[in-house]
């Protein structure tokens, strides 16, 4: 385990656009997090809709070894997002050996299924879109309860949500110190 950082992961956590994959690629340009977007390098390997759905068991095992790879070689934190549903063992075992911060990244319901709704191909593992919003119903309802956010910031705003976040991290620096 790198013991150089004081936050080992920085999880950004929301429904799907609810801005986390900008939030994460805002904070890896300021230097903050080593944060890259995984959906696009998914579904150049297993696909979207259907197809994803159908390795799923694989893509879980190749997302787990990408995150354990960047964290043994990162000197930042790293920075995952994630809706924490289907990652969830995974989460637990990192909290067993990592420093997390879960941040959650909040937007009203009709922007996010407006994001979704428009997002381009090729940066969506789910072909079948929500613009329901079904689930980000479910997500507030179901999943959102069961994590404990340590803090959390707007997906509408990411200047504000960055210094949130940087000042997290500081005060971790008092909090959780280095050991051999």
């Amino acid at each position: 385990m790198n013991r150089t950082r004081h936050v080992d992961v920085v999880f950004l956590m929301g429904p799907p656009g609810s801005g986390k994959s900008y939030l994460g690629n805002e904070l890896n340009r300021h230097g903050l997090v080593s944060y890259t977007e995984l959906e696009p390098k998914l579904i150049e390997i297993f696909g979207e809709g259907e197809a994803f759905r159908s390795r799923r068991p694989a893509a879980l095992r190749w997302i787990q070894n990408f995150y354990r790879e960047e964290l043994s070689r990162s000197l930042l934190p790293v920075g995952i997002e994630t809706t924490g549903i289907s990652d969830r063992e995974f989460i637990r075992e990192l909290s067993q050996e990592f420093r997390l911060l879960f941040v959650r990244v909040t937007t009203p319901r009709e922007i996010c299924v407006e994001r979704v709704r428009t997002r381009p191909s090729g940066r969506n593992i789910n072909t079948d879109g929500d613009s329901g919003g079904s689930f980000y119903d479910y997500w507030c309802a179901e999943i959102e309860p069961t994590y404990d956010f340590d803090i959390l910031v707007s997906g509408m705003n990411s200047a504000v949500a960055i210094e949130r976040i940087r000042d997290a991290i500081e005060a971790a620096l008092g909090q959780r110190p280095d050991t051999v």
